[in-house]
């Protein structure tokens, strides 16, 4: 007969508790906040998030990230331009007139 799995200590379940109250609080003020600004911010905020995680693996952790994987996140780079940059050029488009659209 194959063993029972191990007991797991009642410390461990708060233990994993802490950072998934952080979560649900991040989460949560993430989507009051989401009322306030376009979606597309929303999720250049998130994905923005990966380019930090990469950047604080590879000098602060001194572990070495793959070819691939800074292929990944030059990828979010582009992303986060290309989002970033339309969000300012759309506010300054709503900006204007619409005179000054039509001449």
């Amino acid at each position: 007969l194959p063993s029972p799995p191990p007991k797991i200590p009642v410390w461990m379940y708060f233990f994993l508790a802490i950072p998934s109250i952080f979560d649900l609080a991040a989460t949560a003020l993430c989507m009051m906040g989401l009322q306030y600004i376009d979606v597309s911010i929303y999720q250049l905020l998130r994905g923005s998030g990966i380019i930090f995680v990469a950047l604080m693996k590879q000098y602060a952790l001194k572990d070495h990230l793959y070819c691939f994987q800074w292929v990944g996140v030059g990828w979010n780079v582009v992303s986060v331009f290309l989002v970033g940059s339309t969000a300012v050029l759309n506010e300054k488009s709503e900006g204007l007139d619409e005179d000054e659209l039509v001449s």
